[in-house]
């Protein structure tokens, strides 16, 4: 048996380590684009939302029915709570305006029924 010398020299007596073999990643295949999502197609989405009651009969279609993408659909779902949380906001800015204008009425006809001589 020979060894390895301070030369370099390789000993066929000792065992020789292969390197490790690793297996080529696999990656997913590339999603295809869904051809509805195109420029124009978006913009005939944003010009109908922009008509008073047809775009949101558009929105109620695009959100719960099947036939549009569903980067449409989350788009339709996003803007129809956006609309709920902006109803909601103007029915209690109703409220608080009208009970403070009714509250400054009240104000108005005491302070005149007040200063009217008798």
């Amino acid at each position: 048996m020979r060894s390895v010398t301070n030369y370099g020299h390789y000993s066929p007596a000792q065992p020789v380590q292969s390197a490790p073999v690793y297996a080529a990643p696999v990656y997913a295949a590339p999603q295809q684009r869904d051809p509805a999502d195109s420029v124009g197609s978006w913009m005939l989405t944003i010009f109908l939302l922009g008509l008073p009651l047809v775009g949101l009969i558009y929105l109620l279609v695009v959100a719960f029915g099947g036939s549009s993408s569903e980067s449409k659909q989350n788009f339709a779902r996003a803007s129809l709570i956006w609309y709920l949380i902006s109803i909601v906001l103007t029915i209690i800015l109703f409220v608080v305006l009208a009970a403070s204008g009714a509250a400054f009425f009240n104000w108005v006809v005491e302070f005149d029924t007040a200063q009217t001589p008798r």
